[in-house]
């Protein structure tokens, strides 16, 4: 029985939901004997409210940096950098070291990404996160300071050394505050900053572009993207909170003890400060977190070459410069799109996550397709094809989602996480070195090869990683439904007494199937996890064991909401 499911009137003895210490516990009784949907609905919109402008504006000032960073290549930064080579006995110009550059970004990217991964877990989230963004900030306006290629090379490492915090920072701060079946329109939301800022700072870019000043034109578009992403900070610091736990500000004791119980019912989030070395290498023998990190290199071989390379692109199809800069702000609306309707369907249809992942990849194919085989003279068609190649960024959150509710245990989500982004940083390493100029004339037939290969294999992936979690799923129901007396841990959070006041009733463990979450464990040590993927061969409910041993005594309440229950919303994986 779940929380919400608890009868008016009846008696709650909250022993064991919270140690001695907390300061919560005098306040949970009440809290719960209070708690109905309308709050909790409450409770997630000032959630919302709270976190969503954060998180989206903060994400969208790390995309802001790498458009910069193409918008600059056609306002003179090639040749004040010496990012371009003559190609001998041609009229044409190198790129390679404009790639290299690129990549340099990607490669302190991947230096930091799994350590910063882990710190995190041991420090103040939001703080350490607004400290973060203020050097980050720094770190881009030194670019101004640039005049050589090695220089914009040690400047782009250490840019994305600092920079490596934020994604993971902010997939540990959303699975703190959201359930399961909420992360994958959450982490969508701030995901498609991308494409908000694609045409924000496509605007912002041009208009800079027509300045006259004493500096090159694309060093005010860094001046501009430090001083923003510096007085941001300061606005991280001051309002994000480090997790529900201490979020007084925001929130009265009820509203957290609220949150602090959804949380317990989901599993899908648990603050946990402790680096546990055996999920590390739980982590990396899972065969799954290393496919899963092979996917993310796959999306983002179209983002290397796209985003770098994107004004270049659309510069051969004939247009100016700074019209190539402005031409590029209409695919920051497919992104939005594409990522807005794959996030809403994950969260609302049951057992879809894997199968959206696959259908998502198909725009960014058709694409390729129509860039690689399509007339360039005809500049409609060619800037069609190219606005549907940001929708990558559709199969990159629901593959985001995948790990946050398919692994479980503090450590080695974190791991799993890591491997995601540094899948995403080798994506962006290769993808530059794709975009060959010597093929222009063949409208760079190599690039788009590439993008459909990889499109492919994703979607092969989604479909490999879907029977290993429906194989798993079949195996733990049948040893459960094989014993007596499903296995759980001895700890639970406490009991429901149900019955009439002097009455002794009977007892049922509050948040049945969620008493694993404080004791962070692993979904290979949780015998009772189950990966929200697909409903299983022997019991059709996409529970876990415990669940499908116990689902006669459990309450069961219909919902409109593709075809699942209450008793499925709360109690398992929001489904891929």
């Amino acid at each position: 029985m779940s929380v919400a499911e608890v009868p008016m009137g009846t008696n709650i003895s909250v022993s064991g939901l919270y140690s001695l210490a907390d300061p919560l516990k005098p306040k949970i009784a009440n809290s719960l004997q209070e708690w109905d949907p309308k709050a909790e609905r409450r409770v997630l919109w000032k959630v919302d409210l709270l976190l969503m402008p954060i998180l989206t504006f903060s994400y969208g000032l790390q995309f802001y940096d790498k458009f910069v960073f193409s918008s600059a290549a056609v306002s003179g930064m090639l040749d004040d950098l010496h990012l371009t080579t003559p190609v001998l006995g041609t009229a044409l110009v190198s790129t390679q070291r404009y790639s290299t550059a690129t990549a340099a970004f990607y490669w302190g990217y991947i230096a930091g990404v799994l350590p910063i991964a882990l710190l995190l877990q041991r420090v103040p989230v939001a703080k350490a996160l607004s400290v973060i963004i203020f050097i980050w900030g720094v770190i881009v306006m030194l670019t101004v300071t640039v005049s050589s290629f090695s220089g914009a090379v040690a400047q782009r490492f250490f840019l994305g050394l600092v920079e490596s915090a934020v994604s993971p920072g902010f997939v540990l701060i959303s699975s703190m505050w959201y359930t399961k079946a909420e992360l994958p329109l959450r982490l969508g939301i701030w995901y498609s900053a991308t494409g908000i800022f694609t045409i924000f700072s496509g605007v912002i870019n041009y208009a800079i572009g027509h300045a006259h000043g004493a500096l090159a034109p694309w060093k005010y578009m860094y001046l501009v993207a430090g001083s923003i992403t510096i007085l941001w900070s300061l606005v991280v610091l001051a309002v994000l909170p480090d997790g529900p736990s201490t979020s007084h500000r925001w929130f009265n004791d009820a509203e957290r003890a609220i949150l602090a119980q959804r949380m317990r019912g989901s599993g899908a989030g648990a603050d946990v400060r402790d680096i546990k070395m055996a999920q590390v290498f739980e982590a990396l023998r899972d065969t799954k977190v290393w496919l899963m990190g092979a996917m993310g290199a796959a999306i983002y071989v179209c983002n290397g070459g796209v985003t770098a390379f994107g004004s270049l692109i659309i510069k051969s199809f004939g247009y100016s410069s700074l019209r190539a800069i402005l031409l590029q702000t209409p695919g920051g609306a497919t992104t939005c799109v594409s990522i807005y309707v794959a996030g809403y369907l994950a969260g609302r249809c049951k057992n879809t996550r894997t199968h959206l992942l696959a259908l998502s990849c198909l725009p960014v194919m058709v694409g390729a397709i129509i860039l690689w085989r399509g007339s360039w003279n005809e500049r409609g068609l060619a800037l069609f094809g190219y606005y549907l190649l940001p929708t990558f960024g559709a199969p990159y959150v629901l593959l985001l989602a995948l790990v946050s509710t398919n692994v479980a245990g503090g450590t080695k989500k974190a791991c799993a996480t890591g491997a995601v982004f540094v899948g995403y940083n080798v994506g962006n390493i290769v993808g530059p070195y794709l975009v060959n100029v010597k093929q222009a004339p063949e409208k760079y037939r190599t690039t788009w090869i590439a993008v459909i290969v990889v499109m492919a294999c994703t979607m092969l992936a989604s479909f490999v990683l879907r029977f290993l979690w429906a194989h798993e799923n079949a195996r733990r129901d049948k040893d459960a439904l094989a014993s007596s007396v499903p296995a759980r841990p001895e700890s639970v959070w406490g009991t429901v007494k149900e019955g009439a006041a002097g009455s002794q009733g009977s007892q049922t463990s509050v948040l049945d199937g969620a008493m694993q979450v404080d004791r962070d464990v692993t979904d290979w040590e949780d015998r009772t996890f189950s990966h929200a993927h697909a409903r299983s061969a022997q019991l059709r409910g996409g529970g876990s064991s415990y669940e499908a041993a116990s689902a006669s005594a459990t309450p069961v309440t219909k919902s409109m909401s593709c075809g699942r229950t209450k008793h499925e919303r709360r109690h398992t994986r929001a489904p891929p």
